[in-house]
C-alpha cells in the first residue's frame, strides 16, 4: 500500500515583487522569499507556550494523510483519498472523502466508509457524478470499483491482482491501468502461474542479467505492464466489457518495458508513456523512453525521444491536441543531470527545447486548459514551487508562496487547485487565485483539531558563505518553551540524495519539528549536490562525496552557532538517512564536535556498496568504479571505511532488511566497526523495511529509539514509546 508521506499548512500571504531570473523577467506575488533574521527571532513568532502543546510522534502517526486528490471533469467537486493511522488498533485504513469546492469544506463528506485494514486509494473522475477508484481489504486485495457521487452506492467492478494507476478516457471510453505479468499471460493467467510458482518445492531463482533486486523487492519474470479495457456507464455504475489489452506487448525491443507515468491523448486514440527501456547495460546506464501507442494494442509502441539517451519523465498532451510536452535529462546514467523542457509539435513531427537558459529542474509538467502555457513543479530552494512558462514569449511566473506543492489542476485561467505542504503542516487544498495578489484559500482542514493544539515551528532562511566560495543555503527551526535569553540543544538534520534538498515540507522522517518539540534547535544546511539551486551547484559533488557537503555542513553549523546566543554549541547531534546517513559515517571519521550522531540507511564502505546496491547506474555516476584504476582513487578519499581509525563519537546505527539502495550489510559493518572499537553505539534493525520507515508502528519506535539515543547524549528528557 502506498501512500502520501506529506501533509499541510497554510501559505504565508502576500504583496507583489518582480525579480530578475537567468535573463528572464517573472512576476511573483507574494513575499515568502523575505529573509527573517534568526540572529534576533521575532516575538510576535511564538506562542503563549501555555496555550499549545508539544508535537509528539503520536501526534505525527495520526495525522489524517491525504493522497490522489482529483477534481471532477466539471471542476466543481473535489475527491481524495485519506489515510489513518488507529493507534489502538496498530493498524491503518483509508477511505475517499469529497469536498464541493464551491460550498466549500461545510461540503465535506466519507464518500467510502472507513475501515482499519481497509483501502480506497487512486479515485478518478467517470462522470461529474461516478467515481472509480483501486479498493483492497483482507478479503479482496484488489479490485476496481466504483461510488456514486448522489447516492455513495459502491460497487466492485473487476478483480485484477497487482492493479495501480487506474486512468479513464471519456473520449475512448476506456480504462488504463498497470499490473505485473508473466510474458504473454493476461493478469488472470499470470495470477494462476504465481500460485503455481509459490507451490513448487524447487524456490532457487537463475539469473542471466542485472538488476536481481529492485528498491525493497528481488526482480522476478513478472514486469508491470499497461492494459486498456472498456468501459461502460450502466445506471450510474461502470461495466468492464471484455478482457484487458496488454497495450505494450507488442513492443519489438527487449521484453519487459515497464509503463510509468501515461495519458490519454485528448482524441482517445493513443496513450503517452514513459518506461526504463531494457537493455544489457540498464542496471548501469539507465535510459527512459517517452513512447505513443494506440489504445486498443494495434500497433508496437513509438518511442518519441530517440534525439535523447538519458532519463525523461512527466509526459503530457495539450488539451487541444497540438502538442506533447516532457522533461527530458541529455545524458544517460546521469540521474542528477538537470531536466529540461521539450515540447513536439505533433502535425509537424518537430521536437525543439523550450526555456533552455532556465538552470532551474522541473519535476512535474501540465499544461494549462488553453493550450497556451506550461504549469511546472519545481525545486526552487528550499520551496517546491509552482511556475508558469508561456509558450510563445517563454516567461516564466512563480505561482505559490512558500511550501512544497504536490498536486495542482486549473479551475479557471485565473484559479489553481494546488496541495501545499509545510513544515507546520501536511498536505493541504489550497485554491490559489492569480490575478489578485496571489490569494489562496484553504479548502480542506482534517488536520486543525491537532494543528491548532501544538507547536509547530516555522523555518528562518539563512546565506552563509560555503565550499567553493560559493553561497550556501540553511534554515533553523526552533525549539519548543523558546526564550532567546537561554540556550538550547542542537539537532542538525542531513538530506540525503546527495542530489535531494530539504525543503519547507512535511516528512515522516525526520520531521524536523519532532526535534524542536524536543527541545533542539534544529539547524538544516541545503550543502553542494542539493538539487534546487542550479545545475553546477548540484553536479560539484560527483566523485566528491565527502568534500564539499562536508565542508558546508561544518562552516554552516559554525555560521549559526557564531550568529545564534541562544545556541548551546557545545551540546550538538547531528542526524542523517540514506546520504545523509553516510554524511554522518563521514563526520565520525573526520571530527569529534559532535555528543553523537544517528545514521539510517548509511553507507559505510564505498567498494562494498558499489557492488551490491540495486542503482548501480547512480553508484557509478556519483562515486566511480572500484575495479577502474582511474576512478578507484577518488571512490577512496571519499569512504568512510578508511577513516575507522578515526571514529570516536557515541553512534546509533538503523537499518532495514529490505533496503536495496543500501543494503542492511552496510549498517552491520558500521555497527561492527563501532562495536568492535569499543566505540559506545546501537543497532536498531527493521526485518520488514528498507530504506525508508513506512511502517508507522515501526516509525514510532524508530523515533523512540532516536530521541532516546540523543536525549541520553545532550542530557535531555524526551518522548519515549508507550508499551
Amino acid at each position: 500500500m502506498e501512500y502520501s508521506k506529506k501533509y499541510l499548512l497554510s501559505l504565508k500571504h502576500s504583496q507583489p515583487k518582480i525579480m530578475k531570473f537567468q535573463g528572464f523577467y517573472f512576476s511573483i506575488s507574494f513575499i515568502g522569499l523575505v529573509l527573517a533574521d534568526f540572529t534576533e527571532p521575532n516575538h510576535s513568532d511564538f506562542p503563549d507556550w501555555g496555550s499549545v502543546d508539544r508535537f509528539t510522534p503520536d501526534h505525527l502517526v495520526k495525522m489524517k494523510n491525504m493522497n490522489g486528490a482529483v477534481v471532477s471533469p466539471n471542476k466543481s467537486k473535489l475527491v481524495y483519498s485519506q489515510c489513518v493511522y488507529e493507534s489502538t488498533k496498530a493498524s491503518m485504513g483509508c477511505n475517499l472523502r469529497f469536498i464541493d469546492l464551491n460550498q466549500g469544506y461545510e461540503s465535506a463528506y466519507d464518500l467510502t466508509q472507513f475501515d482499519v485494514g481497509k483501502y480506497d486509494t487512486f479515485p478518478i473522475w467517470i462522470n461529474d457524478n461516478l467515481v472509480a477508484f483501486i479498493s483492497s481489504d483482507k478479503t479482496s486485495p484488489d479490485n476496481i470499483s466504483a461510488v456514486s457521487i448522489v447516492d455513495k452506492s459502491v460497487k466492485v467492478i473487476k478483480e485484477v491482482d497487482g492493479i495501480s494507476g487506474i486512468l479513464y478516457s471519456s473520449i475512448a471510453k476506456k480504462i488504463a491501468f498497470t499490473t505485473p505479468v508473466f510474458k504473454g499471460m493476461s493478469p488472470e493467467e499470470s495470477s494462476k502461474e504465481s500460485e503455481r510458482i509459490a507451490q513448487s518445492p524447487y524456490t532457487g531463482v537463475v539469473y542471466d542479467k542485472l538488476p536481481a533486486r529492485n528498491k525493497d523487492s528481488w526482480v522476478t519474470d513478472k514486469k508491470t505492464q499497461l492494459f486498456t479495457v472498456d468501459l461502460n456507464i450502466v445506471d450510474n455504475s461502470l461495466e468492464i466489457s471484455e478482457t484487458p489489452i496488454n497495450v505494450v506487448e507488442k513492443y519489438t525491443g527487449e521484453w519487459g518495458l515497464e509503463p510509468t507515468s501515461y495519458s490519454f491523448s485528448p482524441d482517445g486514440k493513443n496513450i503517452l508513456f514513459t518506461a526504463k527501456i531494457q537493455e544489457s547495460d540498464e542496471s548501469w546506464i539507465n535510459r527512459d523512453g517517452v513512447f505513443t501507442v494506440r489504445v486498443d494494442g494495434s500497433d508496437s509502441p513509438t518511442l518519441l525521444n530517440t534525439l535523447f539517451q538519458g532519463s525523461a519523465l512527466s509526459p503530457v498532451y495539450s488539451p487541444d491536441g497540438k502538442y506533447i510536452a516532457w522533461l527530458q535529462k541529455i545524458r544517460r546514467g546521469y540521474e542528477s543531470d538537470k531536466n529540461r523542457i521539450i515540447l513536439v509539435d505533433v502535425e509537424a513531427n518537430e521536437q525543439k527545447r523550450i526555456a533552455s537558459n532556465w538552470d532551474k529542474s522541473p519535476d512535474l509538467i501540465k499544461f494549462s486548459d488553453d493550450s497556451s502555457k506550461l504549469y511546472l513543479r519545481t525545486p526552487f530552494e528550499t520551496d517546491t514551487a509552482l511556475f508558469s512558462l508561456d509558450l510563445k514569449s517563454e516567461d516564466f511566473k512563480r505561482m505559490t508562496d512558500a511550501g512544497s506543492v504536490n498536486y495542482f489542476k486549473e479551475l479557471e485561467p485565473d484559479s489553481i487547485l494546488v496541495t501545499i505542504a509545510t513544515f507546520k503542516h501536511p498536505e493541504t487544498v489550497f485554491i490559489l487565485n492569480t490575478t489578485e495578489g496571489g490569494k489562496i484559500k484553504q479548502v480542506n482542514f482534517e488536520n486543525s483539531e491537532v494543528l491548532d493544539k501544538v507547536w509547530l515551528s516555522h523555518a528562518d532562511t539563512f546565506w552563509f558563505t560555503g565550499a567553493l566560495n560559493q553561497k550556501v543555503q540553511g534554515m533553523v527551526l526552533y525549539p519548543y518553551g523558546f526564550n532567546p535569553s537561554k540556550k538550547y540543544p542542537v539537532a542538525l538534520l542531513i538530506h540525503g540524495g546527495p542530489h535531494k534538498s530539504s525543503r519547507d515540507d512535511w516528512e515522516h522522517g525526520l520531521n524536523a519539528n519532532i526535534f524542536a518539540n524536543q527541545g533542539y534547535l534544529v539547524p538544516i544546511i541545503n550543502f553542494h549536490g542539493s538539487d534546487s539551486y542550479n545545475k553546477d551547484f548540484t553536479d560539484s559533488v560527483v566523485r566528491n562525496w565527502g568534500s564539499y557537503p562536508y565542508e558546508d555542513l561544518m562552516k554552516g553549523l559554525d555560521f549559526f552557532l557564531e550568529s545564534a546566543k541562544y545556541a548551546d554549541r557545545e551540546n550538538v547531534v547531528a542526524l542523517g538517512t540514506s546520504y545523509g546517513g553516510y554524511m554522518a559515517n563521514w563526520i565520525n571519521g573526520n571530527t569529534q564536535r559532535f555528543k553523537a550522531l544517528v545514521t539510517h540507511a548509511g553507507v559505510f564502505n564505498l567498494n562494498s556498496f558499489y557492488y551490491s546496491t540495486d542503482e548501480l547506474f547512480r553508484a557509478e555516476h556519483d562515486i566511480g568504479i572500484p575495479w577502474d584504476e582511474n576512478e578507484k582513487q577518488a571512490l577512496e578519499n571519499f569512504n568512510p571505511e578508511q577513516f575507522v581509525y578515526s571514529m570516536k563519537t557515541p553512534t546509533l546505527v538503523i537499518h532495514g532488511e529490505l533496503d536495496y539502495h543500501v543494503p542492511i550489510t552496510e549498517g552491520i559493518s558500521t555497527f561492527t566497526a563501532l562495536q568492535r572499537r569499543n566505540i559506545e553505539s546501537r543497532f536498531l534493525y527493521f526485518p520488514n523495511d528498507s530504506n525508508g520507515i513506512y511502517n508507522l508502528n515501526s516509525l514510532l519506535q524508530w523515533y523512540s529509539e532516536i530521541l532516546g539515543w540523543i536525549g541520553k547524549h545532550t542530557d535531555v528528557d524526551v518522548w519515549k514509546l508507550q508499551v
